[in-house]
């Protein structure tokens, strides 16, 4: 064996052997997040892979409204400064724990707080603790355990009197992890191309930071502070649960536009438009609101892939171009104008689409019947005006059964000659057809006829039962017993 396949064998060995320890530190450290309970230093590796989280499922139980949060934090504190009422359980651990948390003893007084959880699971002192063991992971700065030890408060307190420091602390640990975004506004985004849609994508301003994009299933093994799979996914995991859990929260319609501004950004379009619709529709008091109907329009036209796909989304962005005109009079009206005229183009573009195609498989006159839709619905289009002219080619054959014939022929029609008025004889008691002076000519009496004449059989008359004379008159509703008739 020469010594070049010696060093080549020891190559693949070696990236092999490398390759199978890399499958096993991988699975090892899935098994311990998948099975791992929440309080173990293993439930924020989490894996792309693993199952799904419980905020994916949320419920109305327990949930309670703003008011009703505030009082039962205002009886709380009360209770706690009172000297007359015993106190509660556990209350002398929690003071020594918190006291290290004052001192910054964060590692120290986390373990504390998780034993009163763990000791206290059907007492009020767990609400506080479990809100306390979130603090001090986030201050020594283990924000992935700290965002699942938020999320665990907020499914076993859904309505708890720190959710507006929870829901905070999420949208910070969100903002970190995205590496602090900016949110987009509607005035800084290019108009869409609807000639060729997909041909090139509007640039999005940029706000000057360089952000580093790293892949979903690259490990992340030396930096504690962000997950160790899949950043970009926990930080918006942050971001719905603040607007599931606080929905009439400060923070909610941030949250929603901050994830709607990431997937325009990573051109996830169609995520994008779903959040921007939510946005819309649930907070129209939004300082947000215009930025969401400016940006709503932008992502539905970004989602158009041509006059042979489906045009609902043309429609759609239509629509809410139309709304935006209406609802803020004071915003770009010019570019709207435009971007609707686009719109309708485009539709245009997509009916004179049909038209081609019909008359590709030799169909003229399922062509003239869309021919005839476009100048219909869009009689000022360029497309209009070839539509015209394809109809005037197609010829009365093939355009006689059209409700209306839009065409416009290429040479002026030469004026017909008036036809003969008539070619008959006259006739006795109609006026002369065809000469100048059409007088009437008098109609002389009628002379009387026979009964019967010959040669001609008499007309089948109506007769009166037990008469036999024909009937002279209707009988009328007074009649006793009226007469019955027959042929």
């Amino acid at each position: 064996m020469s010594t070049y396949d010696l060093q080549n064998k020891s190559s693949c060995v070696s990236r092999t052997m490398l390759h199978c320890m890399t499958l096993v530190l991988c699975g090892l450290i899935s098994g311990c997040a998948m099975f791992g309970e929440k309080s173990s230093n293993f439930a924020a590796l989490k894996p792309p892979w693993s199952k799904k989280s419980e905020v994916d499922n949320p419920t109305i139980k327990g949930v309670q409204g703003p008011m009703q949060r505030v009082m039962q934090a205002s009886l709380w504190k009360k209770k706690q400064s009172s000297t007359f009422i015993e106190p509660a359980l556990g209350a002398a651990e929690y003071k020594l724990a918190n006291e290290k948390f004052q001192a910054k003893q964060y590692k120290e007084a986390e373990k504390e707080f998780k034993a009163i959880v763990k000791k206290y699971k059907n007492d009020p002192i767990k609400e506080d603790a479990q809100f306390m063991v979130a603090e001090c992971e986030y201050e020594q700065k283990k924000y992935s355990w700290a965002q699942d030890s938020y999320d665990q408060l907020l499914l076993d307190f859904p309505s708890t009197r720190h959710l507006d420091d929870t829901t905070k602390r999420l949208f910070t640990i969100a903002r970190y992890w995205l590496q602090e975004p900016s949110i987009v506004t509607g005035n800084d985004i290019q108009q869409v191309n609807l000639e060729k849609p997909g041909s090139e994508t509007p640039e999005i301003p940029s706000d000057g930071k360089q952000r580093k994009s790293r892949w979903a299933l690259a490990p992340n093994f030396f930096d504690r502070s962000r997950p160790v799979f899949d950043t970009e996914n926990r930080a918006l995991e942050a971001l719905k649960s603040i607007w599931l859990h606080d929905p009439t929260g400060p923070l909610a319609d941030d949250s929603l536009m901050l994830t709607a501004s990431h997937y325009l950004k990573k051109g996830r379009y169609m995520d994008a438009d779903r959040t921007f619709s939510l946005l819309r529709e649930e907070y129209p008091k939004s300082p947000h609101l215009k930025d969401a109907f400016m940006l709503g329009t932008h992502v539905k036209l970004m989602s158009y892939q041509g006059p042979q796909y489906d045009d609902t989304v043309l429609t759609d962005a239509g629509q809410l171009k139309e709304t935006t005109l209406r609802l803020f009079p004071e915003s770009e009206q010019a570019r709207l104008k435009d971007e609707l005229k686009k719109i309708e183009q485009a539709k245009a573009k997509r009916e004179w689409e049909n038209v081609q195609y019909w008359m590709r498989r030799s169909k003229p006159k399922s062509a003239a019947i869309y021919c005839n839709l476009l100048i219909e619905h869009y009689p000022t289009s360029t497309f209009a005006n070839q539509a015209r002219e394809l109809l005037a080619e197609l010829g009365a054959e093939n355009t006689s059964h059209l409700w209306a014939n839009y065409a416009t022929p290429k040479k002026p029609t030469e004026e017909q000659p008036e036809p003969k008025k008539s070619f008959l004889p006259d006739l006795p008691g109609l006026p002369s057809f065809g000469k100048a002076d059409s007088t009437p000519t008098p109609v002389p009496a009628p002379a009387k006829t026979p009964a019967a004449s010959p040669g001609l059989e008499p007309p089948a008359r109506l007769k009166m039962d037990d008469l036999g004379e024909p009937i002279r008159k209707i009988p009328l509703e007074e009649d006793a017993e009226p007469a019955r008739i027959k042929l």
